[in-house]
């Protein structure tokens, strides 16, 4: 089998996780490069066989990259060019008819907008295809990505839809609730390993436990102190609901030197706790959980001010590194490592 281009697309500061992941589960597959929030690879493998890449949102069949004009007297270059390339491959999907749109994002001094570069894309289509019918963002079996960043163009088919990236459609949300592909960025970080004692002290609506049950491990546990909270967990997690506790993170009912890992999306003190508070909390928290942790455990926590949790460890004689940092809904969290010596 012939090696196919794919783009996929990650929260953008999450390019080396899914790389690494990528090659941990994929080691055949041939990184191409990366960009702010895409990774682009080679593979001969099955389409449905990166389906297992659990921190991209989603994934692409990429086409055609190609260069383009920054005028409106350019788009007509535009339309020809896709109505050079040969979608055939897209007949394989198994839709009565073939109803198609195309999504344009536009980066760069461009004359013409990016709804107009998707309609001379579809244009271009429909010359090479007329009996395909143009669809809508309702309506459609084939979505074609057109991204414009200056002079040049990168045309792809998307092959995963957002029940990829939320794990289904019937889910518990609580406040605050994080995307299921950030929550595996964060185990993931975490190396997991079959021997693992896992524990999330915040565990909100299950989101990083449900991922962690993705890997072996030797036990897992969560819980939170809101009653919503924990309906939402164990709803998410089902036959597993009776692992989630309600407690107090500062007080958890575990022994000392107890867990091998702890992962866990911290209060940023906007839609939950107090952001006045949060140094105290931080401390109380991170004391914990130093107790709670073998020598050599570490727990990976999302937190939006680095700064403040490094204060913290350093109190707790506890070592603190930063990670990376994440573009998240006009927020830069950070994914910090702490671990116990």
């Amino acid at each position: 089998m012939n090696d196919i281009k794919f783009m996929a697309t990650v929260l953008p500061g999450l390019e080396k996780v899914l790389t690494d992941e990528m090659k941990n589960k994929f080691p055949e597959v041939r990184l191409l490069s990366t960009s702010w929030g895409k990774v682009f690879f080679e593979s001969h493998l099955p389409e449905e066989f990166h389906f297992q890449l659990r921190t991209a949102d989603n994934l692409y069949r990429l086409i055609s990259s190609f260069s383009i004009g920054p005028h409106k007297r350019h788009l007509p270059h535009l339309e020809k060019q896709i109505s050079s390339f040969d979608l055939s491959f897209a007949e394989s999907i198994n839709q009565p008819q073939k109803s198609y749109i195309v999504n344009a994002s536009r980066k760069g001094k461009h004359t013409y907008s990016r709804f107009e570069a998707a309609e001379a894309a579809m244009r271009g289509i429909s010359k090479r295809y007329p009996e395909w019918i143009r669809g809508n963002a309702h309506n459609h079996t084939l979505e074609f990505r057109l991204d414009l960043y200056e002079d040049q163009a990168v045309f792809s088919l998307r092959l995963t839809d957002s029940s990829f990236r939320f794990r289904g459609k019937h889910r518990f949300f609580s406040p605050a609730a994080l995307r299921p592909t950030i929550a595996h960025a964060l185990v993931w970080c975490s190396s997991p390993k079959d021997t693992d004692i896992f524990v999330d002290p915040c565990c909100g609506s299950g989101t990083i436990l449900k991922e962690r049950f993705y890997y072996p491990f030797s036990e897992i546990m969560g819980g939170d102190s809101s009653e919503e909270a924990i309906r939402s967990a164990r709803g998410n997690l089902r036959e597993a609901g009776h692992l989630i506790q309600k407690w107090d993170a500062r007080q958890l009912p575990l022994d000392s030197n107890y867990a091998d890992r702890f992962v866990s999306n911290l209060p940023f003190g906007r839609q939950i706790g107090n952001r006045a508070e949060l140094g105290i909390l931080y401390r109380q928290l991170v004391q914990e959980m130093s107790r709670v942790l073998k020598p050599g455990g570490i727990a990976i926590l999302l937190t939006e001010d680095g700064a403040l949790l490094t204060r913290v460890a350093d109190t707790c004689s506890i070592h603190c590194r930063e990670l990376m940092q994440l573009s998240l809904k006009g927020l830069r969290p950070i994914i910090c490592q702490l671990r116990k010596y």
